[in-house]
């Protein structure tokens, strides 16, 4: 298996980011980054700049609404207008077009220190047949968890990585309800990466999260059976395909990188390995085995929502006992304090 890892939803001059194309996808191969995913607000104008920069492939989308339902549409050939009110139609457009679409940030809760509380959260439940969910976003994390001045300037000057407790559970059983029900849901992580630039006690300008800082911490790695092409039209089908399949896991790189993390089912006796995202019929003799990056992991198994095994160390075999989908998450465990939520993985469906 091949893996490489990737920053999904990032905002450019084109909307209201503070970066060209080519300087983010500079601060993508400076961080070590192998693909991003433009998605800039209500547009596709950095479209016509896809391609290879280097080692980095910077693949465009869009991220559809401005006031609440956000919706990250990956390789939309047409721009849609905004649907704030009836965002499954909205879904059911993009999928038409035969993009993926997952929801962004869809419990996202305000700061009084920003923007005076405002979020955007989803907020019209039901919805059905999009491909996934934005289950953690670094920049919108941090939104809900400044909620003092003094806090939040010891996190953001001292120790940014306090700030990132885990992903929210209210996603965490969102998506397990929709695994649970049948209906196979990807997981990504994203960063909302904008760069903003604020000037401090009016002398000096400060970037608030630089591109090259956030690509060092929320980020997608997709897992593939073949390296990634050099040829951009594959390597852009190659992307979307595991994204769209869920052959991905979210890895907190800022705590430790995820590069090294394997998940995947096998069946005594046969060669072929089963990856994440996909699907097997359930029978006796299945393994799921787990690698992890390094010994200070702790390796737990999530089965419809319920933790059902947890191992510590860098690998962990388990022989699931039912079908339904089986995830996983890795906690890191430092040598003080407690562990940390650290890699996520897309569930394997046995069925």
């Amino acid at each position: 298996m091949f893996s490489y890892a990737g920053n999904i939803h990032i905002h450019t001059l084109y909307s209201d980011g503070s970066a060209s194309v080519g300087e983010i996808a500079a601060a993508a191969a400076s961080a070590g980054l192998s693909y991003v995913i433009i998605t800039d607000h209500q547009t596709l104008a950095a479209l016509p700049e896809e391609g290879y920069y280097g080692d980095v492939a910077l693949l465009v989308g869009a991220e559809l609404n401005r006031n609440c339902n956000h919706y990250l549409a990956l390789g939309l050939l047409v721009l849609l207008p905004e649907n704030e009110t009836d965002p499954q139609e909205m879904i059911d457009q993009v999928r038409a077009q035969g993009a993926l679409g997952f929801i962004a940030h869809p419990f996202e809760k305000g700061s009084p220190l920003i923007e005076n509380g405002k979020a955007y959260p989803w907020t019209v439940w039901p919805v059905f047949d999009f491909t996934g969910l934005e289950i953690w976003n670094y920049t919108s994390h941090w939104r809900g968890r400044a909620r003092t001045i003094a806090r939040t300037l010891f996190w953001f000057l001292f120790n940014r990585r306090a700030a990132m407790d885990g992903p929210p559970a209210e996603a965490l059983r969102l998506w397990d309800c929709y695994i649970q029900s049948g209906r196979r849901t990807v997981g990504i992580g994203g960063t909302d990466a904008h760069a903003f630039k604020k000037r401090l006690l009016g002398l000096i300008d400060v970037d608030i999260f630089p591109y090259r800082f956030l690509f060092k911490t929320i980020n997608t790695y997709i897992c593939l059976r073949e390296p990634l092409s050099r040829d951009f039209a594959v390597a852009k089908r190659q992307i979307y395909g595991a994204l769209g399949e869920g052959r991905c896991y979210i890895s907190f790189d800022q705590l430790y990188p995820g590069k090294g993390f394997s998940y995947y089912c096998r069946c005594a006796g046969a060669p072929e390995l089963l990856l994440m995202g996909e699907q097997l019929p359930y029978r006796r003799g299945l393994e799921l085995q787990v690698k992890a990056p390094t010994s200070r992991s702790r390796i737990r198994i999530i089965h419809h929502g319920r933790l059902i095994a947890q191992a510590d160390g860098a690998e962990m075999l388990f022989s699931p006992p039912s079908p339904g989908g089986y995830r996983v998450e890795v906690y890191y465990r430092p040598r003080l304090g407690r562990p940390r939520p650290w890699i996520i993985s897309n569930p394997i469906y046995l069925t």
